[in-house]
């Protein structure tokens, strides 16, 4: 399976049901609706010209979601089925409770639609509550939806569920509408709060701006698919997709660091090679079992693999770089101060010294030259936003939106939301009925995940305030020792003690020595502590810590229903996320440079 993603677009479908569409011209509406997909797939066609180098060899594929309700949903089914577009069916109950919907002439046409849909969702909803049930699949099919096909007359509708609500809350979420009329009575619209001007914080159906299909859909189908176009997310969206899936061991200063501070022993793990397989391997093992279907991760699990394999590597390339780069500048000095005591050494010592300085320079311009800091971050960040959605796709949270101008791209590089939400596209709903085996077994998973990383967390705060604190306590141990060579040397000149004998090494050249080149070194762990922000790293980690231990006790707590469980899933998502850009944050600031 290659790293390349295959060009997609998840189109879902909301309209009237088949008693509101009475007296409508049904072939002038299927006209529209085909003309509509034509369009859509068109500009799909585009795209993949445009960005050839992006994407997959297979040829783009369109996915239409839909309830399959009679009316609208069953109408563009069948035009999309017809254009060879997928299916994949989101139903508000399970089938055999759903067909109680259907009049016998539409039975038939919603069980031979489901015979020829690629994914069938079944929710586990009470026909007591049917208006809530069609709400739940209204938005999961916005879940999974970049953009959505509404057949609707303009009139809001009368309780939950309806189509105006469906749009007002596609709207509300910036998702596109394609509006045909249902009536006729209007040409074709878009309602995307993207085609503005500004960026709208909370649009709505009446504030929304509009425009017309023909003019606007291409470079709406653009912005929804086409890689960014900045060239820093270029290059690093080039750098991954030639990432390779085993690494040779890193550098292994950071670990030897880690070591020598007494936080944790030097393993067979730090000098062995790294491969994308160990990543991806862990990210199945949650969702081993007879209810989950593993291979509805594969897309997920091998870019999770490559790029957290790629995100480890990087960073200790990186923290090993700086590790280096203070140490060397601290050995630099004390090699050229050991001139005082070993004169007949100074040719030596200097060419020595000069290695060092060369050594840093050539240290840190690698470091800029291959993005060991920029490729650290962006991989980590993606490893994070595919492990996230390893969860939520599978109760059918795609959370596919368009984030043109609307993120921090401090925070989240345009490159990687791309490669999530392409790889999101891939995945797809799954074929299940959510009932509560299923979503037992999908909160098991979530469990085990939510506790692998408050173990990884909690060790991470213990290693790194530990970390910090001793390399403080070293500092200090080097500037005390300093105040003590000083105290020593005014305590021999003041008593008229002997200093040495004159001409050769005596007191005053190693007092000298030491007060120079003992701060120097003080100085370079004080660079490694500043640069690696041990101490904020700790922080952060507990802070997450406690924010999943909460999570963790509603979770474990919770009774077992779709919507309760899915909300829960995107609250481990933002936990995790979040964790990552305020650290991203916080690294941005600290890259490979010269000490100084």
């Amino acid at each position: 399976m290659s790293a390349r993603p295959r060009l997609e677009l998840a189109v879902g479908v909301t309209g009237h049901r088949e008693a509101n569409l009475a007296g409508i011209d049904r072939v002038g509406l299927r006209s529209a609706v085909d003309a509509a997909l034509a369009q859509i797939e068109a500009a799909l066609q585009v795209v993949a010209r445009q960005h050839a180098e992006v994407f997959d060899a297979a040829p783009p594929r369109l996915r239409l979601v839909s309830a399959l309700a009679d009316g609208a949903d069953s109408l563009v089914a069948h035009a999309a089925l017809d254009a060879g577009w997928r299916l994949d069916a989101c139903l508000p109950f399970v089938r055999d409770e759903y067909a109680a919907d259907f009049g016998v002439v539409q039975l038939a046409d919603f069980e031979a639609l489901l015979t020829r849909a690629s994914a069938v969702f079944e929710l586990p909803a009470r026909r007591d509550d049917a208006e809530a049930a069609y709400e739940a699949a209204g938005r999961l099919i916005l879940d999974q939806s970049d953009l959505l096909v509404a057949l609707w007359d303009g009139h809001p509708d009368r309780g939950r569920g309806g189509t105006s609500r469906v749009v007002a809350e596609a709207v509300a979420r910036q998702v596109p509408v394609l509006h045909i009329h249902a009536g006729g009575a209007e040409p074709p619209q878009l309602l995307w709060s993207g085609l503005g001007v500004a960026e709208m914080e909370q649009p709505t159906v009446d504030t929304v701006p509009r425009a017309a299909v023909a003019e606007m859909l291409p470079k709406v189908v653009a912005a929804l698919t086409e890689p960014p176009q900045q060239e820093v997310d270029r290059r690093m969206l080039r750098g991954y997709l030639v990432e390779r899936t085993t690494r040779r061991c890193p550098p292994i200063t950071y670990p030897l660091l880690l070591a020598a501070a007494g936080v944790r022993r030097l393993s067979r793990r730090d000098l062995r090679p790294l491969a994308a397989g160990d990543g991806a391997k862990a990210l199945r093992a949650p969702f081993a079992g007879e209810r989950l279907d593993p291979r509805f991760l594969d897309r997920i699990a091998q870019r999770y693999g490559i790029a957290d394999l790629a995100g480890t590597f990087f960073a200790q390339v990186f923290r090993s770089g700086f590790i280096a780069n203070y140490l060397l500048a601290g050995l630099a000095v004390v090699l050229a101060l050991s001139g005082l005591i070993a004169p007949a050494f100074k040719l030596p010592l200097i060419l020595a010294e000069l290695a060092c300085v060369g050594l840093i320079l050539v240290n840190t311009q690698a470091g800029r030259r291959l993005g060991w800091h920029e490729r650290w971050m962006d991989n980590r960040h993606l490893a994070e936003q595919l492990r996230s959605l390893a969860l939520s796709s599978t109760v059918g949270d795609l959370a596919l939106r368009s984030t043109t101008g609307t993120r921090d791209a401090a925070a989240t590089p345009g490159w990687v939301d791309w490669m999530a939400r392409a790889t999101a596209r891939e995945t797809g709903l799954p074929h299940a009925r959510a009932d509560e085996g299923y979503l037992g077994a999908v909160r098991d998973a979530a469990l085990h995940m939510l506790d692998e990383q408050l173990g990884y967390h909690r060790a991470n705060a213990a290693r790194m305030h530990k970390l910090d604190h001793r390399l403080s306590l070293a500092g200090e141990v080097l500037f005390g020792a300093t105040v003590l060579a000083c105290l020593a040397w005014i305590t021999f000149k003041i008593g008229g003690l002997p200093m040495g004998p004159k001409g050769k090494v005596g007191l005053t050249e190693i007092v000298t020595f030491a007060t120079a080149a003992l701060p120097a070194l003080a100085s370079a762990i004080y660079g490694i502590r500043q640069q690696g922000d041990f101490g904020g790293a700790a922080f952060r980690s507990q802070v997450t810590v406690e924010r999943l231990e909460r999570l963790r006790h509603y979770m474990s707590g919770d009774p077992i229903e779709h919507a309760r469980l899915s909300a829960r899933l995107r609250s481990l998502s933002d936990i995790m996320t979040n964790d990552i850009s305020n650290w991203r944050s916080t690294v941005k600031a600290r890259p490979l440079t010269l000490p100084g």
